[in-house]
């Protein structure tokens, strides 16, 4: 078959396949964004993953234009059929200005608006296939499946959470809050798995008028950077009904910003009548007549009040004389001066002690840690402390008229119950304080509110012991 027989075939077949892909009528314009002579055709895609036919090269480019009623996170494919062509893909917006280009193939995420795609050769020309699809993406979310989802009255189920599409960065931190109608079920047995590493810090607000939080942070660095279960609980069904059980979230990604994800929850159906008791009553023991014990009356016998008398000793005045001896007048030494600076986001206290644990002087530090103390010259023992955090301690040798200067040093938080030790006590005082303000040693941002923000600064020191040494 001739050359020039099958190019009219190829142009048959391209009207054909233009018109099945949906484009309308092409209008001829002309185009300086790459070749300025060449003539550029405007076509429209009409349908999503619908394919288009097309044709171009240094001479004739193509431009499909499309509209968005939203945003769309979208990618233009366009597959020659020519081989040896090379295609261009450009990204216009509605007044033809470039916002992207790809090879081959372009995805990009736009709002609502008109758009157009132009095809033009990167090297050689020929026939292609376009096809516009959207991509669809899987978003961060929290489920709540509750299994079995239908049970009798007095029967449980378990209620699994789970965290879905966790981003690759994952979250250091997160804080779910779950709801249920406390009149059809009653919860129990919270366990948390390990999601969020070994070992993870915890916080639980104990079940309450339906409802629950459940505050957990990776400890030591850890986080959560796949999706899996989070934590499980018991739902024992009290009363025929029907509840939803949903647990929402809001997490952190180390930023220390709060981010709401989208939840999806259970319903559970309880059949059946809760069974009702009826109390039996306890039988009255019947025994014997008590028998009354006879009274006895005696006459009362007086004991004789024996009279002792002592004669009077005269003690003997003893004469002391003293000398009066002069005391040596002595100099005092100069004291000298501690300086130094602690970190934490708590006032800070700093004391310095005696050989006897004595408190000679304290200070409280400025805004920034820094300090200064005066005593007198000699060794002492000097301590830090602030509200929720390990205090840390060291000596310190003050010599007279001069000044000596510790290194500075940051306070651990997380002791909040003041024992030396950071540990799941300290965590737990913050699930019982949960989204309040006292204790303030709870606080360990110090924003004023107690929730997982805190419970992540626990974390980053879990286990650890103190007091700190402070070299």
């Amino acid at each position: 078959m001739k050359p020039k027989r099958l190019i009219q075939i190829f142009v048959v077949i391209m009207l054909v396949l233009s018109t099945l892909g949906g484009s309308q009528p092409a209008l001829a314009s002309s185009n300086s964004s790459a070749h300025s002579d060449a003539m550029v055709i405007n076509r429209n895609l009409n349908l999503w993953d619908a394919t288009y036919f097309g044709f171009v090269n240094s001479s004739i480019h193509e431009k499909w234009h499309f509209d968005f009623t939203e945003s769309h996170n979208f990618v233009v494919t366009v597959s020659p059929i020519t081989g040896g062509f090379i295609p261009l893909l450009i990204l216009l917006d509605v007044n033809g200005i470039e916002i992207a280009r790809g090879t081959g193939s372009l995805t990009s995420t736009q709002p609502a608006g008109s758009y157009s795609i132009q095809v033009q050769p990167e090297s050689g020309g020929g026939f292609y296939l376009l096809t516009l699809r959207e991509v669809v993406q899987s978003l961060p979310a929290v489920s709540t499946v509750v299994s079995p989802s239908s049970v009798n009255v007095g029967e449980s189920a378990v209620a699994t959470v789970s965290l879905n599409n966790v981003p690759a960065e994952g979250y250091t931190s997160a804080e779910f809050t779950c709801t249920y109608d406390a009149s059809l079920v009653e919860v129990s047995n919270i366990l948390v798995a390990n999601l969020f590493g070994a070992d993870p810090a915890t916080a639980i607000q104990d079940p309450q008028n339906g409802s629950f939080i459940v505050a957990i942070a990776g400890s030591n660095g850890n986080k959560a950077t796949t999706s899996g279960v989070v934590f499980t609980f018991n739902v024992k069904a009290l009363q025929a009904g029907q509840t939803v059980i949903e647990c929402k979230v809001r997490v952190n990604n180390g930023n220390n910003i709060l981010t709401d994800l989208p939840s999806i929850g259970s319903s559970l159906t309880i059949n059946g009548v809760a069974p009702t008791l009826t109390p039996i009553a306890s039988p009255t023991p019947t025994g014997p007549t008590p028998v009354e014990s006879p009274t006895s009356t005696l006459p009362p016998v007086e004991s004789p009040t024996p009279t002792i008398t002592v004669p009077p000793l005269e003690s003997p005045t003893p004469t002391l004389t003293f000398t009066p001896v002069a005391s040596p007048t002595s100099t005092p030494l100069p004291n000298g001066t501690l300086t130094g600076q602690v970190i934490a986001s708590k006032p800070v206290t700093v004391g310095l002690y005696d050989a006897g644990n004595l408190l000679i002087t304290s200070a409280t530090a400025n805004p920034d840690g820094t300090f200064s103390l005066t005593a007198p010259a000699g060794t002492y023992t000097v301590r830090a402390t602030a509200s929720g955090f390990l205090s840390a301690q060291g000596s310190a040798i003050l010599t007279g008229g001069s000044t000596t200067t510790k290194p500075t040093i940051a306070l651990l938080a997380g002791d909040i119950d003041n024992n030396n030790v950071i540990d799941q006590f300290d965590a737990m005082t913050i699930g019982m304080s949960y989204n309040t303000a006292v204790p303030a040693a709870a606080d360990l941002n110090n924003d004023g509110i107690i929730n997982v923000l805190d419970l992540e600064i626990l974390a980053q020191n879990y286990r650890d012991t103190g007091p700190s040494v402070w070299e």
